[in-house]
């Protein structure tokens, strides 16, 4: 991992809540920039250090989530929502990381 952190934006899927507050679905995780401290991002709590040998910022890019991260019963439209065990693969010019979920501020799901 490269070590930067950051918050997914949005408000998540009304159809399927947690505490009334919408649950992610799969695919919003995909192609979210991390970014770095020269090109900061909404949403970044701490940039992402990767950088190119010659020091030019490669902040990471998220992959989709690896199946075991989807919920296989809740989905909305068919598209699964996101556990709070889903992680995947980033992609950065400066080499290969991995993303986690830290904090999924949420833990029971409710269907409307």
């Amino acid at each position: 991992m490269h070590g930067g952190a950051c918050r997914l934006p949005g408000p998540g899927s009304t159809a399927l809540t947690v505490s009334k507050a919408g649950v992610l679905l799969a695919g919003a995780e995909a192609g979210f920039a991390f970014g770095s401290a020269a090109a900061p991002v909404p949403g970044m709590i701490t940039p992402c250090p990767a950088a190119l040998p010659n020091g030019q910022p490669q902040p990471c890019v998220t992959t989709p989530t690896r199946p075991a991260g989807l919920t296989t019963k809740l989905t909305v439209a068919g598209q699964p929502a996101l556990l709070d065990a889903a992680t995947g693969d980033t992609m950065s010019g400066a080499g290969k990381g991995a993303w986690t979920i830290t904090d999924p501020g949420q833990q029971i799901l409710e269907a409307s």
